[in-house]
């Protein structure tokens, strides 16, 4: 069985409307379960995301995301993930960060909007 585009953009609205989802970022990816090693530390938060219309079974955000300046080394960012809280809460969505980045004391790591897509496969 398949969703129509229209049906993953029906789901994806709803997935939307249920929010405020926040974006955090981990050194080590999580999984279907959970886990992974989110960023901790060095004034790390994780930063709140706003998304745009659904269109063809996709999802972006609609501003960018940007996290505070690192006062301590943070590791290395390979994954990402969407959680329903700022602290704590339950893992909801996560992928891969396609160019994973070392974050050191100072840096800023940002996403610009449009570069973080959800998408219904």
């Amino acid at each position: 069985m398949s969703l129509t585009n229209h049906g993953e953009d029906k789901l994806l609205t709803l997935f939307k409307d249920a929010g405020p989802y926040y974006l955090a970022l981990f050194t080590a990816a999580p999984s279907e379960t959970g886990g992974g090693t989110e960023v901790s530390g060095g004034a790390y938060a994780r930063k709140q995301v706003t998304f745009g219309t659904p269109s063809s079974g996709t999802m972006k955000n609609s501003a960018a995301i940007e996290f505070p300046t690192a006062t301590a080394n943070w590791g290395t960012a390979v994954a990402w993930g969407l959680f329903d809280a700022d602290a704590s809460g339950n893992l909801v969505w996560y992928g891969s960060i396609t160019d994973p980045k070392e974050l050191l004391k100072g840096d800023i790591y940002r996403i610009n909007a449009n570069n973080l897509t959800l998408t219904m496969d």
